[in-house]
């Protein structure tokens, strides 16, 4: 449980820095993400996005965490705060996830999905 808390935690801290590399590392071949407005991103998409969308992260908080694990599966739930820059303008944005993780020697996002949070 701890393990897929920490690496949820190391994915909101490479947004913040960046660091693609490290995202795409975390995420399984078959990764897919439905994000808040409803789209569906295949895993090469949901990189590109994150690289050259219109969105930069300065933070990105989990908080109230709750993990189920399941041999080898894993779903984490939380709240999510999003402090990121839109066109210049500063923003902070909160949201509800949900994340699926599959240990094959290692854990890996499977897949995800935000919605806002009420």
């Amino acid at each position: 449980m701890h393990d897929v808390i920490e690496l949820a935690g190391r994915r909101a801290a490479a947004l913040a820095a960046q660091d693609w590399e490290t995202v795409a590392a975390q995420l399984h071949p078959a990764f897919f993400y439905v994000n808040a407005n409803g789209d569906r991103l295949d895993r090469d998409a949901y990189l590109t996005f994150l690289r050259d969308g219109p969105l930069r992260w300065n933070r990105q908080t989990l908080e109230d965490i709750h993990v189920c694990v399941e041999g080898t599966a894993a779903v984490l739930a939380a709240a999510v705060v999003d402090d990121v820059v839109v066109a210049g303008e500063a923003n902070r944005w909160e949201f509800v996830t949900t994340q699926t993780y599959v240990n094959d020697g290692g854990w890996l996002y499977l897949a995800g999905q935000t919605a806002v949070r009420a």
